[in-house]
């Protein structure tokens, strides 16, 4: 494992003019840091953290994010997938924070489970934020709109349990696109909200929604007992109907589609309560999700501009598959094949 821990090392480009630090919390590996705070109060802004996975029950804990930082993760579901990591250890943490100071900070390929305080995940306080391709494992583990009005936040090809704001605060320019949400997005003040997987629905307000798919609505998926204010609501399928009790239909929009059986429209739709695994909700080629979006995209997260990535890959090269001896001779050396592949 120390060998392939160095092997993987050697897939991360250095930027230009910042540095990478590698993580690794297993005593046995000799990464630059052991836990992921020290990794980020010795970093400088525009700087790269490298964490690599833990065991089943280890983590990374509970930290705070107050500089510009890239912070890349191997991935998750990576047994469940073709061709993912030669090592399929996650990095799991169980909250983190972004603070002023955070602006331009990108997160990717994470796991975030609960911690012991409460509801926790990734808690946004401040603008200028991407949050891309990471796992939220458990209904306390949540992307939440913190405790101050925040500007410019990319959620892209996440597989999440709830998005959701803090009230009192607006979240605006939210730019949501190609996540599965078990559960509900709510707390856009104003945003574009498109090509998601939804449980249950969406509260906005001021918000483009299009493309979507709400697999099991309630009576009211777009809003609860209210739709929002100034949305334009296109192009999405729902399970059930956007109209219901005394609330007014959603603002006329074209290619909206009620009722939609969704056992249509999945390859593997599972419904129910649990998402199961991401590629449970690969499209049925032959469903009606297929060409229904806007300009004639697909409706879902494998749809439109900035497609749902499997397993959660960062957009950098890695090794799916080595072969790494554990010793070696004068004569023949270390024979070491490994597979790599990059990723868009």
């Amino acid at each position: 494992m120390k060998n392939l821990g160095i092997l993987l090392l050697c897939l991360f480009w250095l930027g230009a003019n910042a540095t990478s630090w590698r993580v690794n919390n297993n005593p046995a590996i000799n990464a630059d840091f052991s836990t992921f705070q020290e990794a980020h109060d010795a970093a400088s802004p525009g700087d790269t953290i490298y964490v690599e996975g833990t065991g089943f029950d280890n983590h990374y804990g509970d930290v705070t994010i107050s500089k510009k930082l890239i912070v890349i993760g191997p991935g998750y579901f990576l047994l469940d997938n073709d061709s993912t990591q030669a090592n399929h250890l996650v990095a799991r943490f169980q909250a983190i924070t972004l603070n002023s100071g955070a602006e331009g900070t990108v997160i990717y390929g994470l796991e975030l489970n609960w911690g012991l305080s409460g509801y926790k995940g990734i808690i946004i306080n401040t603008s200028n934020i991407t949050i891309a391709r990471n796992y939220f494992s458990d209904d306390r583990a949540r992307i939440v709109f913190g405790g101050n009005d925040i500007y410019n936040i990319a959620l892209l090809q996440n597989f999440a349990w709830e998005i959701r704001g803090t009230y009192g605060y607006s979240a605006n320019n939210v730019l949501i696109a190609n996540n599965f949400v078990l559960a509900t997005i709510s707390g856009v003040s104003s945003g574009v909200i498109t090509n998601n997987v939804i449980k249950s629905g969406i509260t906005s307000t001021y918000s483009e929604i299009k493309n979507n798919i709400i697999y099991q609505s309630s009576v009211y998926p777009l809003g609860g007992s209210s739709y929002g204010t100034e949305n334009y609501v296109a192009y999405n399928l729902v399970s059930g109907t956007f109209h219901g009790g005394s609330n007014p239909p959603p603002p006329p929009g074209p290619g909206n589609q009620e009722n939609v059986d969704m056992s249509t429209v999945f390859i593997n739709f599972i419904g129910g309560s649990l998402p199961g695994v991401d590629n449970n909700w690969i499209l049925n080629p032959e469903g009606p999700a297929v060409g229904a979006g806007e300009n004639g995209i697909d409706c879902g997260m494998f749809g439109g501009v900035t497609p749902y990535v499997l397993s959660g890959l960062a957009p950098i090269p890695r090794i799916y598959e080595a072969d790494v001896p554990i010793s070696g001779s004068a004569a023949t050396g270390l024979p070491v094949t490994i597979k790599v592949k990059s990723q868009n």
